[in-house]
């Protein structure tokens, strides 16, 4: 019985360390720097509270630049469980991992789809912000962002509001895109974008100066999964809408790539991580 016993607490016990390993790694921390700074604190913070992983690699040389790498999830997602797949490239590489988990749709009725565009955009904004100002690290000022699905069309939208702040965007299975050869009104196109920027016309000139990589997988193309408001701009499926978004953007002169992956549906695949690591690697 004693054995018994003692055989299910060391499993117990097991599991239980397993199940914490996560929020017991240090590398990840809130943005603020004050809160979250304990083990109890990452214990019992909330899975959706934004995080920052500082590998190692720059904890002993923070003096040294790292680079700010912005990762969104999709809808419902959790910033931190895409950023994982980024772990070893951060640590390689002296990335920064910032992993918000963002409530991308409206929270109300009386909040428009575009306020609550813009609503995400000042929140990656602020973090972005913390992160900058944090010390000791040492972060250029253009960052790279990479965004998964609902996750993308924030990430392209953010590219599209800030080029100056963004040097490289990878952007893989959006289901809408905000096209920037189209006067159509904004989220379509960049009709009264200035409206939904602070207020800041559309910058294509510097858009030429932010390196973009497109993605999305070929069997990613079931009409239903996205919204119809789009298809005269983007078409009607997340593929032709990856190549349509793709094409304004050669249109345009920004040095930007459409890359397909065969067989693949609406998902995040090892060829996609390491396509995007080349891609903000090859600066």
């Amino acid at each position: 019985m004693v054995g018994i016993l003692g055989l299910a607490l060391g499993l117990g016990i097991g599991a239980a360390s397993f199940a914490l390993a996560p929020a017991l790694d240090g590398r990840w921390q809130t943005v603020d720097p004050v809160r979250g700074a304990t083990i109890v604190d990452r214990v019992t913070r909330n899975e959706r509270t934004p995080l920052l992983f500082v590998p190692d690699s720059v904890t002993r040389d923070p003096a040294t630049a790292a680079t700010l790498v912005v990762v969104l999830p999709g809808l419902g997602g959790i910033g931190r469980d895409l950023a994982q797949e980024f772990v070893a490239a951060a640590e390689a590489d002296r990335w920064l991992l910032l992993a918000p988990s963002p409530d991308y749709d409206p929270k109300d009725a009386n909040e428009s789809l575009q306020a609550a565009d813009l609503r995400v955009d000042n929140l990656i904004v602020a973090l972005v912000d913390q992160v900058m100002e944090r010390p000791p690290l040492h972060v250029p000022p253009a960052i790279d962002i990479i965004g998964l699905s609902r996750g993308a069309q924030s990430a392209h939208r953010s590219a599209l509001r800030h080029p100056d702040r963004v040097g490289a965007l990878a952007s893989f299975a959006a289901g809408t895109y905000t096209m920037p050869t189209s006067l159509q009104p904004y989220p379509l196109g960049i009709g009264n974008f200035d409206v939904w920027n602070h207020p800041h016309p559309f910058d294509a000139a510097a858009l030429q100066h932010v390196r973009v990589l497109v993605g999305v997988g070929t069997a990613d193309a079931n009409p239903a999964d996205v919204v119809r408001a789009w298809d005269s701009v983007g078409g009607t499926i997340r593929l032709e809408r990856a190549s349509r978004f793709a094409e304004a953007l050669q249109q345009l002169k920004v040095p930007s790539r459409f890359q397909t992956y065969p067989g693949v549906g609406h998902a995040f695949t090892p060829a996609m991580r390491a396509d995007t690591i080349a891609w903000f690697l090859d600066d």
